[in-house]
């Protein structure tokens, strides 16, 4: 049997919600079961600089370099980032538990969560931080509306590895720390 998909005629049906209402902590659990990566959004509007922990981040096209992350529309950055049209994506080493903890954390100020933190600004002035495992710099492509959340794909004007170490990772709901193997090359 062979399926085929026409994209050009294809719809999309919500069920109504008395036929499949899904448990929000249901949906957390099972969520918890897939394994990211952890990442710190930065993002510069005039001379604010801010950003926070995410996980909701993946590579969406090589050509044009495309990636995507999804922010909270009650954060702090997410209103930042659409104003000033970029971001970064700063994705975290094993030891930087602490640093994913403090950009998670909403009740502190911009020079709070950068307090000690060495970085730089490339394409965009978005903050590139230093000890990262490697960095993505994004002027904003595109935004799309995702429930409570905005996905923001972003285009990617400078990128680079820091660090040769292991990823944090996010797991069952809590961090937790990876053994890679190295690639010889």
């Amino acid at each position: 049997m062979t399926c085929s998909l026409n994209l050009k005629t294809l719809q999309v049906y919500k069920l109504p919600d008395f036929i499949m209402s899904i448990d929000p902590d249901l949906f957390r659990q099972v969520l918890s079961q897939f394994a990211t990566g952890i990442t710190i959004v930065t993002t510069c509007a005039g001379e604010e600089i801010h950003g926070l922990t995410a996980n909701a981040f993946c590579s969406v096209s090589l050509t044009p370099p495309l990636v995507l992350v999804c922010v909270d529309k009650s954060a702090h950055s997410h209103d930042l980032i659409a104003a000033g049209r970029n971001f970064a994506m700063n994705i975290l080493k094993a030891s930087q538990e602490e640093l994913a903890r403090r950009f998670a954390t909403n009740n502190l100020a911009a020079n709070e969560r950068f307090a000690g933190i060495p970085f730089r600004t490339e394409a965009t002035g978005a903050p590139i931080l230093l000890e990262s495992l490697g960095w993505l710099d994004c002027r904003l492509f595109a935004a799309y509306p995702g429930g409570d959340h905005t996905i923001y794909v972003g285009e990617v004007l400078a990128l680079g590895r820091n660090q040769d170490d292991d990823p944090l990772l996010y797991f069952q709901s809590g961090y937790h720390k990876f053994e890679a193997r190295r690639n010889p090359h």
